[in-house]
């Protein structure tokens, strides 16, 4: 009895840390190049439990929702198609399902789960974050040119690292950088800024893209909460009645 005890004494402590999420080692060598191009405290010292939650809008309709647990990706989906329709389906980035208006979930297969996959990345190509991202890190809340936004950091399949900074006011894109270059020699790119004015109905709507390059966007990514959490990365990726259907089809 004594040595189990002891061992809840010396492993008490321990469990009220706080949660650190592991990092690649690739993600960190990109955020070492961050901090030396930027100087500051390490955005490293800051990844902790974070959940970021947001709505893809489309005027004033939302067409989508997504959320960021701990610095990955966990469960993306798309509420409404710009056709019309309202099947409400999702994707982890491995499996495609529909979620019927009787809540029934079904998981498409072949060509059907193909089409959609396509379709969802074509619709959303900065939230297909699996395919063009090692790692999404939230990096805290910054002030700048005297507006306080998140700043999200997303290390990139080639090595890359872009800075995406949302107002905590309307949730939206304000401001992208790149950093680029060499251990030697690392430059931070502005390659967009944002600026958002009222329609006539009262949505945000894109006023100006500085150094934006290429066809506008019809889609803004809005962020809604960033809050701290305690949730394990055992968390359901994908809704639980779609989980039970693939843990079946599975076995």
């Amino acid at each position: 009895m004594l040595p189990i005890i002891l061992l809840l004494a010396i492993f008490s402590p321990l469990q009220k840390e706080p949660t650190l999420k592991k990092i690649s080692p690739k993600a960190e060598s990109v955020i070492s190049r961050f901090i030396r191009a930027k100087g500051g405290e390490s955005a490293l010292k800051k990844i902790r439990d974070y959940a970021i939650t947001g709505e893809v809008v489309a005027g004033e309709r939302v067409v989508g929702t997504f959320e960021i647990f701990q610095a990955a990706n966990r469960h993306l989906t798309i509420d409404h198609f710009p056709d019309g329709s309202s099947r409400r389906h999702g994707t982890d980035g491995k499996i495609a399902w529909n979620i019927g208006v009787d809540g029934k979930a079904t998981i498409l297969d072949g060509q059907e789960s193909r089409d959609y996959m396509r379709h969802y990345e074509t619709m959303h190509e900065s939230l297909e974050w699996q395919q063009q991202f090692t790692a999404i890190l939230y990096s805290g809340e910054k002030t700048i040119s005297n507006e306080n936004v998140n700043h999200l950091i997303f290390v990139a399949n080639d090595n890359r690292q872009i800075n995406r900074y949302f107002s905590t006011k309307t949730g939206l894109l304000v401001r992208e950088e790149q950093i680029t270059g060499t251990d030697k020699d690392t430059y931070c790119l502005i390659s967009e800024i944002r600026e958002y004015v009222r329609d006539d109905s009262g949505c945000f709507v894109s006023r100006s893209r500085l150094n934006h390059y290429g066809a506008d966007y019809s889609i803004e990514y809005k962020i809604i909460s960033v809050k701290s959490n305690s949730l394990s990365d055992e968390t359901f990726e994908v809704p639980s009645s779609v989980a039970e259907i693939r843990d079946e089809k599975s076995k």
